[in-house]
């Protein structure tokens, strides 16, 4: 989303809803897509203190390493203007240096928005092919079936990396409401966020109980469960 939420999943963004001058005379193809126009991608020299975090030792680059670890991916991060986060079709996640203005000492809330854009690119993405087979109905129904997917792995994703769900929860809650054709409610987002942080605490509990301890703890392990 642009100033919304979380964020908005610019999915296949070289697919963006254009008119297409292909066909018969006066024909107008409208190419669907699940994405979003991108926002302005900044560089360090634009957004001065704000560039440690985006530093090797930043919190930014500190959090873009261990998600990256637990969901096997390569997405990079950049600042940007005119959103919160969001994500392209190239595993480039766009964060809002507004948002950073105002969170950056809180480290749960960060982490929450940028597990979030995690969660959407480990979700299946259609050609545009299949785009064009579905109608509008049906893309927005997966629109929103991408954006609880990603509101779920946000919550395992905080577990795993030891973090609450709260500041993400309060963060969401305090904005508009939601409930629209891309969004369910925040009420209802919220829960979702906490079911999967509960979800995971519970797969972790498990996990210690039934791998014998050694000397080096190991907090992730509970994946291995899901890989059984």
């Amino acid at each position: 989303m642009r100033i919304e939420s979380t964020s908005s999943s610019m999915i296949n963004l070289r697919n963006a809803p254009k008119v297409s001058s292909g066909g018969p005379a006066g024909e107008v193809e409208q190419q669907k897509s699940l994405g979003e126009v991108p926002p302005i991608k900044l560089s360090p020299a634009d957004i001065g203190a704000l560039a440690s975090l985006f530093s090797p030792g930043g919190l930014i680059s500190k959090l873009k390493r261990r998600l990256n670890k637990l969901k096997h991916k390569k997405c990079d991060v950049v600042p940007a203007k005119g959103t919160v986060a969001c994500i392209d079709s190239n595993d480039l996640v766009y964060l809002g240096v507004e948002f950073l203005e105002e969170f950056q000492t809180q480290e749960s809330v960060v982490a929450g928005v940028m597990a979030h854009e995690w969660g959407h690119s480990c979700a299946e993405r259609p050609t545009q092919e299949e785009m064009q087979a579905l109608n509008w109905d049906e893309i927005f129904e997966l629109r929103r079936a991408h954006e609880t997917l990603a509101d779920e792995l946000s919550g395992r994703l905080l577990a795993l990396m030891g973090y609450t769900p709260d500041g993400l929860v309060a963060f969401l809650k305090r904005g508009k409401e939601t409930h629209n054709l891309k969004y369910h409610s925040n009420e209802l987002r919220a829960n979702i966020i906490l079911h999967g942080h509960q979800d995971e605490l519970k797969k972790i509990q498990l996990a210690n109980e039934i791998f014998p301890k050694t000397a080096y703890a190991n907090h992730f392990h509970s994946k291995l469960i899901d890989e059984v």
